[in-house]
């Protein structure tokens, strides 16, 4: 195939031409008349304030509704980091997400007082992350025509000082005194002011309520009462106030002076996104111009006009969001500016003060919250607040997915066994739970709280990544009510807020990483790990405090619960591994089993396939499949009902008929009926397992220390394709992703546990 020839004229050329209408739209400026036939066409559109800007900015990239613990959780899709491919995507925190958006809402709605959102929890939660994607959706909102944000500079010409004091900017032979064709001084708003504050307040106030009337939007929206009651800054009060004394109140002259562009928002350049570190840095201030050029020739232009230029956090993030990094970090006292700031949207710049439009976001852990409250003068300012709990995750599955992430680069040097970050995550999870308390609920059926009774850590951490625990029947499964699910998952509003934190399983990867002796990240050394996290006890470890109870907190114990759970699942991979097992085997059995229960259920009878004859369904062979399936004598008839229902609903797509005594098909039985297929399969592994010879599979793995040197040994020894060794190590490579270096030990141990 051809190699394109690429050079930097084919580089430019690609860059300009993809993105020409993005620089376009971006660059946007026009006179102040053009940009009102903009808020006329779409006056919504052009008079949101940061809360509706930012609230339809995580609308504008999607959402999706997915179960969770028996109910229905939103996920916004702005969290998933669109921006990197993921790359600091937050995984598990639907429901915190979901919260702090619907307190966005309301303030976009201006449903009650704006408050400064604090999101709270123990540390390594993605509090900053979130926040950080926020911003990063408001740069890429804005850069987009949905998110279209203007502002305005003040330009002035070379013949401002000319004596004719005509028709400013209406073309003629007029001098041009408002720089229109040839600006020689321009001076953007310091503060990215919106642009309709340049029309008198009255003024606005009845354009905008006409407006809203006009477009049928006063049953929708609020006009926002920060467009309503704002005022410019104190620049362009003085610039404003100096030119309408000398144009004796001429507005449009004074309008002249006006050219609006469009602002992209960007943190790197000081638009629109600001974030506060915790040190003491000074947040605001103003100070009179001495040396900007700009600055001094305007106000040189403009006797008796006194300008000063504000600087600070505040200025970069008006109209955007404010990010107070650990915001507690700092004294009370040094944030009571903040009242102004969220009651009257307002911010003292040391000489003067200034209307503002910013959404405050801070976050904190655990311990400065807790000072906080002890602070007599933080009382008004947490009544100002809405905290945000932020917890560890309780999903074993988001869990291992934030591992999985920061060893995307390990990968590239380190062989990881399947199972070592799930199993890790698994501990982390059981680490952060706590004993429920609604087996003693008496509004909940006598045989749930039985069930519920039953649930250990490790059985509630599967519960709550959406799987049954294994040692629960049928009958008990169905107890478990997607009413109790929910109740279960948010019994403990503190759940989560304690526990292992996910930057310590994160640091026991990175060591295991750091040991280059190790051909294979397993389980077991995870396992080794974790015993010493836990070997340090709390003097190092807080949570590791915490009183044991009933198999609670007792993280040691989750180890062992951890290891054994790691043997049945060893077993079961080397089990489906050592022998090829037909599936077409399996899919035989099930359709036989489907043909008889079938007719059982509509009372009819089968036809025998060797005499022709009608025969009653085939009890014995039934009952085999279903002792597999560990189903009760009670609950047989149940059972085969649910099964021919299963299949009943794999076929409402298709044209097949279930027809008694006729085989199913049409579907993908193996998809269907998963849990039957695993079940028969380990039947059909258990009558074929006493062919294996073991010794002699672990005699060959332990010669060989890589998958070359295996088949070298199999074809000296004479061992064709038939080798059970070779089996076991292509399905366990095919199957389940395991690399022979990682396969080796995991077989070695299991072969040890089986013949010991």
């Amino acid at each position: 195939m051809e190699r394109p020839n690429i050079n930097e004229a084919s580089i430019t050329d690609f860059i300009v031409e993809r993105n020409r209408h993005h620089f376009e739209q971006i660059s946007w400026e026009g006179s102040y008349m053009d940009y009102l036939n903009k808020v006329c066409t779409d006056p919504y559109r052009h008079t949101r304030t940061t809360y509706q800007l930012t609230f339809e900015m995580i609308q504008h990239f999607g959402s999706e509704v997915f179960e969770d613990s028996g109910e229905e959780v939103r996920r916004y899709k702005l969290f998933d980091d669109p921006f990197n491919n993921g790359k600091n995507a937050i995984y598990g925190l639907e429901r915190t997400i979901s919260r702090l958006v619907k307190y966005i809402r309301a303030g976009a709605r201006e449903e009650g007082k704006e408050r400064i959102f604090v999101l709270h929890g123990p540390v390594g939660t993605a509090k900053t992350s979130i926040i950080d994607l926020i911003g990063r959706g408001l740069e890429a909102y804005t850069g987009h025509d949905d998110g279209a944000v203007y502002s305005f500079s003040w330009r002035f010409g070379k013949d401002f000082h000319a004596e004719d004091g005509g028709s400013l900017g209406f073309g003629g032979t007029k001098p041009d005194y408002a720089g229109i064709t040839n600006p020689v001084a321009v001076l953007g708003s310091q503060m990215h002011e919106h642009p309709l504050l340049l029309i008198p307040r009255q003024a606005r106030r009845d354009l905008l309520e006409k407006l809203w009337r006009q477009n049928d939007l006063d049953k929708k929206y609020p006009i926002p009462h920060k467009i309503l009651e704002g005022d410019l800054d104190y620049n362009s009060k003085q610039i404003y106030s100096f030119l309408l004394r000398r144009y004796k109140g001429d507005w449009l002259k004074v309008m002249d002076h006006i050219v609006v562009q469009r602002i992209v928002y960007t943190e790197s350049g000081g638009i629109g996104i600001a974030k506060i570190p915790p040190e003491g840095n000074v947040e605001t201030g103003s100070q009179p111009v001495t040396m900007d050029e700009n600055f001094k020739y305007i106000a040189n232009l403009l006797s008796s006009v006194s300008l000063v230029r504000f600087f600070g956090k505040y200025v970069r993030g008006n109209r955007g969001i404010v990010h107070y990094s650990d915001i507690f970090k700092k004294p009370s006292s040094y944030l009571q500016h903040l009242l102004s700031a969220v009651e009257e949207h307002k911010m003292d710049f040391g000489e003067v003060g200034c209307d503002i439009d910013v959404m405050i976001l801070g976050t904190t852990n655990l311990a400065e919250y807790q000072a906080l409250r002890s602070d007599p003068l933080s009382k008004a300012l947490r009544s100002r607040m809405r905290k945000i709990d932020v917890p560890y995750l309780l999903n074993y599955v988001d869990e291992e997915k934030i591992y999985n992430r920061g060893l995307r680069q390990a990968k590239r040097y380190h062989r990881i066994a399947p199972h070592a970050t799930e199993l890790a995550a698994a501990w982390a999870v059981m680490s952060r739970l706590e004993k429920s308390d609604l087996p003693n609920a008496s509004d909940i059926p006598e045989e749930a709280r039985q069930v519920l009774a039953k649930l250990n850590p490790m059985a509630k951490a599967l519960l709550y990544a959406g799987e049954y625990p294994p040692f629960l029947s049928n009958r008990e499964r169905q107890t478990l009510s997607r009413e109790i699910r929910k109740r279960l998952r948010n019994e403990f509003p503190i759940e989560g807020m304690d526990g292992i934190p996910t930057r310590i399983l994160q640091n026991v990867f990175a060591d295991i990483c750091e040991d280059d002796s190790a051909e294979c990240i397993t389980p077991f050394s995870v396992f080794k790990l974790l015993d010493r996290v836990v070997d340090q006890g709390p003097v190092n470890y807080d949570f590791l405090a915490r009183q044991r109870d009933d198999g609670y907190h007792d993280f040691r114990a989750f180890t062992a619960v951890l290891r054994q759970r790691y043997d049945e699942i060893i077993a079961s991979e080397v089990e489906n591994s050592i022998v090829n097992v037909d599936p077409g085997d399996i899919e035989k059995r099930i359709r036989l089993y489907l043909q008889h229960v079938t007719a059982y259920n509509q009372k009819e009878k089968v036809k025998n396939p060797v005499t022709g004859a009608n025969v009653e369904p085939d009890e014995g062979m039934m009952q085999k499949i279903e002792g597999l399936m560990n189903v009760e004598e009670s609950e047989r008839d149940s059972y085969r009902f649910r099964m021919v229902s299963r299949l009943t609903n794999a076929l409402t797509t298709g044209t097949a008929k279930l027809t008694p005594g006729a085989e199913p098909q049409g579907i993908d039985l193996q998809e269907t009926y998963a849990d039957v297929f695993k079940e028969l399969h380990r039947s059909l592994y258990r009558e074929m397992r006493d062919q294996v010879n073991w010794s002699a599979t672990k005699r060959n793995l332990e010669k060989c220390k890589t998958r070359e040197e295996l088949e070298n040994h199999l074809k000296k020894e004479g061992e064709g394709d038939g080798s059970s060794t070779r089996t076991l190590i292509d399905n366990m490579d095919r199957t389940f992703g395991y690399c022979y270096e990682c396969a080796k030990p995991i077989i070695l141990y299991f072969i040890e546990k089986r013949l010991g």
